[in-house]
């Protein structure tokens, strides 16, 4: 009853059309190759803008008012508070520190009060 799929014609004509079938696509394939080729190699003018560019619609941040420089880093603060845990004056650790000396104030103010027990 399945004689025929053991077949050798059966296989030989199976394998006929899946060689046919994969010489179609191979051949498509490089006509769509070629379509492309051809419409790259050929000049075009400019394609017209569909829609405004993403970067023109978003406003630029505007530039802080607040500080002068960049903001005291963790690793500014540690050697701040060491500084002044010698014994320094804040304005000499401002003055090392490149940054205010308000900021510093600030940061010896934020020290002390963690400091004290509840």
């Amino acid at each position: 009853m399945l004689a025929w799929i053991v077949s050798p014609i059966t296989q030989y004509a199976a394998l006929a059309v899946a060689l046919l079938s994969f010489l179609v696509l191979f051949v498509s394939l490089k006509l769509e190759i070629s379509v492309v080729r051809r419409a790259l190699a050929q000049p075009s003018r400019a394609p017209e803008p569909a829609a405004p560019p993403v970067q023109a619609a978003i406003p630029a941040p505007a530039p802080s008012q607040g500080l002068p420089g960049p903001e005291l880093n963790l690793t500014a603060r540690a050697q701040a508070l060491r500084m002044l845990a010698r014994g320094e004056s804040a304005s000499t650790v401002a003055a090392a520190l490149r940054t205010p000396q308000n900021e510093i104030d600030l940061l010896l103010k934020v020290q002390n009060l963690r400091n004290i027990p509840a």
